[in-house]
């Protein structure tokens, strides 16, 4: 399990450059619609599509992300916890792009595109669920949950990021002892790393991974991207 938690903790920032990966092409996807509008450049089918994928990938980046730091930290982290406003709204349109299939971003107001509701789904046990969107375009919208999920991330890791497992020592030597078992390492590699093993060893000693730090770091170049796509 701590093998595993550590393997969770360093994907963290991973997880994040994915999250940021998202918003960006929802940003650059809505800015060439409002192009397309302005120019009269029509259709525009491809480009909404595109914006209902990205849309998708980019919630099921959410989840990722929130499940990633509950494993990594051993502690709940609720979706109201990640994201006190837009939390729920989260839950239920993920649920209805990955489990029912919906394309979210069915309007047009202007050069906008919005999820209009009431969004309908049923529930594990049957029942039907009503949820309203917030009344925001998509670009907008993705820019300010991505906003609030990165503030309460960052101090749920200031809170509990001490709790996440790190590579030590003794993690490196393991490690570098499975490469010379893989299979999908070249012998000549292999041959390498055993002739300079004692060197290699005496390089991670006493190393230890600040993974609170470094997605922390990955947190500020999300926000960077938050910056840049309201422009």
């Amino acid at each position: 399990m701590r093998e595993f938690r550590i393997s969770v903790g360093n994907s963290l920032k991973d997880k994040l450059g994915e999250l940021g990966f998202f918003l960006q092409q929802i940003a650059d996807i809505s800015k060439l619609i409002e192009y397309k509008h302005l120019t009269l450049n029509y259709p525009i089918n491809i480009e909404t599509d595109k914006l209902n994928y990205f849309f998708s990938a980019y919630l099921n980046a959410i989840q990722s992300l929130k499940d990633g730091v509950q494993t990594a930290t051993g502690e709940n982290f609720s979706w109201k916890r990640l994201s006190p406003t837009y939390g729920d709204f989260i839950f239920y349109c993920r649920n209805a792009t990955t489990h029912d299939g919906y394309h979210l971003i069915n309007s047009g107001k202007g050069t906008k595109n919005y999820i209009t509701g009431p969004l309908r789904r049923i529930d594990n046990q049957g029942k039907v669920i009503k949820f309203d969107p917030p009344n925001q375009d998509i670009r907008t919208l993705c820019c300010d949950i991505t906003k609030e999920i990165l503030v309460n991330l960052r101090d749920f890791l200031n809170l509990e990021g001490q709790k996440i497992p790190f590579a030590e020592e003794v993690d490196f030597k393991k490690s570098i002892q499975e490469s010379l078992n893989s299979d999908f390492i070249p012998q000549e590699v292999k041959d390498m790393i055993k002739a300079n093993q004692s060197e290699i060893e005496a390089s991670v000693k006493g190393i230890k991974v600040d993974v609170v730090q470094q997605t922390i770091n990955a947190i500020v170049s999300v926000e960077t991207i938050i910056t840049n796509a309201h422009t």
